[in-house]
């Protein structure tokens, strides 16, 4: 332990922070797994965790991999006739 003239100090040991949601003024604790947004790599509470409720930053990327997912799915499930 280090001395500092007569008094010995000790170090307190560190807790862990805990993780509050990264949205403007909001205290509430972030949710495990699905309050991490995969857009602007924050993290979020039950409240703020969809991308459109805590205003990401990357919204258009967000807009677009929606748009593709739901065209591909589309294509993948579009019916062909049989052409008689």
């Amino acid at each position: 332990m280090p001395m500092d003239g007569d008094k010995p100090t000790v170090s307190s040991p560190q807790k862990p922070r805990r993780s509050r949601c990264a949205f403007q003024d909001c205290t509430d604790k972030v949710v495990k797994i699905v309050g991490d947004c995969r857009y602007c790599q924050s993290k979020y509470c039950v409240r703020h965790r969809l991308p459109e409720t805590h205003a990401c930053e990357n919204m258009t990327s967000c807009r677009q991999d929606a748009y593709n997912r739901n065209s591909n799915k589309l294509l993948r499930e579009r019916c062909v006739g049989n052409k008689v």
